[in-house]
Parts: C-alpha cells; sequence; structure tokens
C-alpha cells in the first residue's frame, strides 16, 4: 500500500497518458485514491466523487425547500 504524497506517473500505474498521480486522502471520508496531480493542484478534487456527490444532493435538497417556502 502507497503512503499518503507517494507520486507515480500514469503508465505506471496502467493508465495511458504522461500524468503524474499522487496517493491522496479525502478529507471527509478518509478514503485513499490515486488523483492526477494537476486537479489537485487547482484545488477541485480533493474530496472523493462518492463525497462530492453527497454534498451536491446536499445541496439541492437545501435550495429545493427554500423556493417551496417561498411559494
Amino acid at each position: 500500500m502507497p503512503d499518503i504524497g507517494d507520486i507515480v506517473r500514469a503508465e505506471d500505474l496502467g493508465r495511458i497518458g504522461r500524468r503524474k498521480y499522487i496517493w491522496a486522502e479525502c478529507p471527509d471520508c478518509n478514503l485513499q485514491r490515486w488523483a492526477a496531480m494537476k486537479t489537485l493542484d487547482k484545488g477541485t478534487r480533493r474530496r472523493c466523487q462518492d463525497c462530492i456527490r453527497a454534498s451536491i444532493k446536499r445541496e439541492f435538497k437545501v435550495g429545493r425547500a427554500h423556493t417551496i417556502d417561498r411559494l
């Protein structure tokens, strides 16, 4: 099992391309995964897909509740 912060190339993971990947951990659920360094540098993908989906679903429900109350 790699340590958090380990960096490898795409070809080492069996992926196509020249990207570098880093072993990262989701701050919400502590899931560890390989993430592209380019997206982590931008700060767009610090969380895993499941946590992102859950937050979008939660935001949608909250926003929808507010619009129903206003009607």
